[in-house]
């Protein structure tokens, strides 16, 4: 597998993490963290983990049709 598509696979994990945050017991409980619902507080910092993730696949492709097009890649 190519490094260009296991940088495709990078959002993969924060995406299932939030999909899965309502079966997994230790985070959706009637508890706080920080002052806030537990449920919100994963949320949120996936979300702030998954921004990057994207970014970075979207420079990474970016970088490769750039390549691409000055026929630098194979």
């Amino acid at each position: 597998m190519s490094r260009r598509n296991l940088l495709v696979l990078l959002p993969v994990v924060p995406a299932l993490a939030l999909l899965a945050s309502v079966w997994l017991p230790f985070v959706n409980a009637e508890r706080l963290w920080f002052g806030m619902p537990s449920l919100y507080v994963w949320v949120g910092g996936w979300v702030l983990v998954l921004t990057p993730a994207l970014a970075a696949v979207e420079w990474g492709l970016f970088r490769h049709r750039e390549r691409v097009a000055a026929g630098e890649a194979s």
